[in-house]
């Protein structure tokens, strides 16, 4: 067994032994080309991404309250394929499922504007969404809590794409927006200051064009519960 695994490893290179069908967007090598891929895989080389953090609110009391643990693992699984689904086909890369939420991705390399206005309209899909999630959850409950609902956090920055058991993201920019995440309300997108301060400079003709709101607000989070009274964060509001 030994000497196959060895001489499988030495013939496959590192994009032969990833699942990229698990991670990548439709038409993938249209954002980034199998070389770069491969040498980002390589050399721990840096990239720009937008991460975004998804976080399902209640849901350990949501899985304790669930009349049948079979149809609360068959919700959350559809909810999730919808979710890569939806990230696969606008450019996003899916990271993993975290048990009660996902992290995607999407690498934008030296161009930071990009995707930013891909990302709202996504968020905003998402939340719009939910509620038909929740309503299952509901259905499937003997008890249910206040409170559950989808909360999403996003950073950006640099970061490198590694082979941990696949493939995944490292990087300040994956704690950022689990801080985000951590500290949004549920319904709430908590951007960080990486994309939030040009939304909030520009926030006027945002809301004019786009009937999305930035708001600017105080937040305490793992680092910066105390210090100077907390972290900057921006929240998002998505007006019908």
């Amino acid at each position: 067994m030994r000497t196959i695994k060895k001489r499988r490893s030495g013939a496959l290179s590192i994009l032969d032994q990833i699942n990229l069908n698990h991670h990548a967007p439709v038409d993938w090598q249209k954002i980034i080309s199998s070389q770069k891929l491969k040498r980002l895989l390589e050399t721990g080389e840096q990239t720009g991404v937008h991460v975004l953090v998804g976080d399902i609110r209640q849901s350990a009391f949501l899985m304790k309250e669930s009349v049948s643990a079979k149809r609360f693992a068959q919700i959350t699984r559809d909810f999730i394929k919808a979710i890569k689904s939806a990230a696969n086909s606008n450019e996003a890369w899916f990271d993993k499922f975290t048990g009660d939420g996902f992290i995607i991705y999407w690498i934008y390399g030296d161009d930071p504007n990009k995707y930013v206005k891909r990302i709202l309209a996504f968020c905003q899909a998402l939340l719009s969404y939910f509620p038909e999630v929740v309503h299952e959850y509901r259905l499937n409950s003997r008890n249910f809590p206040v409170g559950v609902g989808l909360s999403l956090g996003v950073d950006s920055g640099l970061c490198a794409l590694v082979e941990i058991e696949d493939l995944n993201i490292v990087g300040p920019p994956v704690v950022g927006a689990s801080r985000m995440v951590a500290a949004a309300e549920p319904f709430e997108t908590l951007v960080n200051v990486s994309i939030g301060a040009e939304l909030y400079k520009n926030r006027k003709q945002i809301a004019a064009e786009h009937r999305i709101h930035v708001l600017k607000k105080r937040i305490k989070t793992k680092e910066y519960a105390n210090e100077g009274g907390g972290q900057e964060a921006y929240s998002i509001q998505f007006k019908k």
